[in-house]
């Protein structure tokens, strides 16, 4: 038999509204609390999109979860193409030695210069660092890596290094020449004093 709430005594009611009035306090604040998390995830995202490094999230097979804009237009690549993909294609072939699960989550941080390779074949010069993203119980979820195009770096560092050998080579040439003078002013002033008095060389 169902029972219409104005048959309901007055302390049924009072105590079906008291469950009602905590079930909406609970989805209250279910509901406040996923806002807060949308805000947030908007926000991080919002950071990510404008940040100058490029920013990768993988698994641990290498495939793509997300990839952020600097990134994208380092490689030269846009957001459709990387749908779906394994980030080996930022790779050259030759450079390419993924880690193993287990490396991966014994090395949990790694930092390292490599070879990347951009969407029309040509390679440029990157520093990488990534992090390794684990849950609760410390179970890895997956890889975040940050990618930074040192290219300058490298080109500044190999002039520099140019540089540097061509003057050791012109102070090595120089000491020698300052040696084979030395050399020379002494038989010069030994021809001189043979000139000058040559009864004593005799």
């Amino acid at each position: 038999m169902i029972v219409k709430d104005e048959e309901m005594d007055r302390e049924a009611l009072v105590s079906e509204l008291n469950e009602l009035r905590q079930w909406y306090g609970k989805f209250s604040k279910l509901f406040d609390e996923y806002e807060n998390a949308i805000g947030r995830l908007r926000s991080f995202n919002k950071a990510l999109e404008t940040m100058q490094i490029g920013v990768t999230i993988t698994d641990f097979e290498g495939n793509i979860l997300y990839i952020n804009s600097a990134e994208l237009e380092m490689h030269g690549h846009s957001g459709e193409d990387m749908r779906g993909k394994n980030v080996k294609v930022f790779a050259p072939p030759d450079s390419w030695n993924p880690l193993t699960t287990e490396q991966i989550k014994t090395m949990k941080r790694w930092k390292r210069e490599s070879i990347n390779k951009r969407k029309d074949g040509s390679t440029f010069s990157v520093q990488l660092m990534s992090d390794v993203v684990t849950d609760e119980d410390g179970e890895p979820l997956y890889i975040v890596t940050t990618c930074e195009d040192i290219s300058g770096r490298k080109k500044m560092e190999r002039e520099i290094r140019e540089r540097v050998a061509e003057l050791e080579k012109f102070y090595r040439m120089s000491v020698g020449r300052e040696v084979k003078m030395k050399e020379l002013k002494k038989e010069i002033m030994r021809l001189k004093a043979h000139c000058d008095d040559p009864d004593d060389n005799q």
